[in-house]
């Protein structure tokens, strides 16, 4: 019993140690989202043609459930969730959020938890419908490309 414990002790020092290596020669995982906008559709945007071309004139629209939100999301974003996007736009300060943004030319951007998910699509044809924006683009790859890349997140 004693010989499998030093085996297992010194087995696991060995890995412990390759481990350290491998991440002094190449550093930390890089969780950034791979974004390619030529490719994408007109509607959507990669989170770096957001902040090239908008430049912080941008009102986010966080499209995931409440919880996620008020874990972590973007400065001064709005919570429209899908599952409850039809009330939420009925809502008079969203509505004026958006209405404004709107007229001070700015660009919605609509972020759900990752590219895979379809909240952003449901929300931003909802958004759409209403008439009040003329800019209404979805991040490709959601609040997974906003963790990622490392910019300033509000925590609450």
């Amino acid at each position: 019993m004693l010989t499998f414990i030093k085996q297992s002790s010194v087995l696991l020092g060995i890995t412990l140690l390759l481990a350290g290596l491998l991440y002094l020669f190449t550093g930390p995982v890089d969780r950034r989202v791979a974004c390619d906008q030529a490719a994408l559709a007109a509607d959507h945007l990669c989170l770096a043609t957001v902040l090239e071309e908008y430049r912080g004139n941008v009102l986010w629209v966080d499209a995931r459930d409440k919880k996620s939100y008020e874990r972590k999301h973007m400065p001064g974003a709005i919570l429209v969730p899908e599952t409850d996007a039809e009330n939420a736009l009925t809502q008079p300060e969203v509505m004026q959020q958006i209405g404004m943004s709107g007229v001070e030319g700015q660009a919605l951007v609509i972020y759900c938890g990752s590219d895979a998910c379809g909240s952003s699509k449901h929300v931003a044809e909802k958004i759409r419908s209403t008439g009040f924006h003329s800019k209404v683009f979805i991040l490709h790859g959601g609040w997974k490309a906003i963790d990622g890349s490392g910019i300033l997140a509000q925590k609450q």
